[in-house]
């Protein structure tokens, strides 16, 4: 009984990590390109003498900033619920033990 438990143990082990390496090659397929297919400006910024609004400025000035809280969204995420898997499985090895030590003093008869 219990080699078949470690058994599911082990093979749920490997479920979670590739589950958690196809979520990070996702994120990582569908939002690094986008960050990295930026192309720099190809002039120098002019240099200006006085204040120019912001909707004057050429559209090289501005920042894609949604590509990056995207991506830094995405990171905390993948953090967050690698923690949670963590967090589980360790969990999980101590409830595991509480029952095998609880069954240990039933069989033994100790209180």
């Amino acid at each position: 009984m219990l080699s078949i438990f470690l058994w599911m143990n082990n093979v749920l082990t490997a479920i979670r990590r590739r589950a958690a390496l196809l979520l990070v090659a996702l994120l990582c397929w569908g939002v690094l390109p986008a960050v990295a297919a930026q192309q720099p400006p190809q002039e120098q910024p002019k240099k200006f003498d006085e204040y120019v609004p912001a909707s004057q400025l050429p559209p090289t000035e501005q920042i894609p900033a949604v590509r990056l809280v995207v991506g830094a969204y995405s990171f905390v995420i993948v953090v967050v619920f690698l923690y949670m898997v963590s967090v589980a499985r360790r969990l999980n090895t101590v409830q595991h033990e509480v029952a095998r030590l609880e069954a240990d003093v039933k069989r033994t008869g100790r209180a």
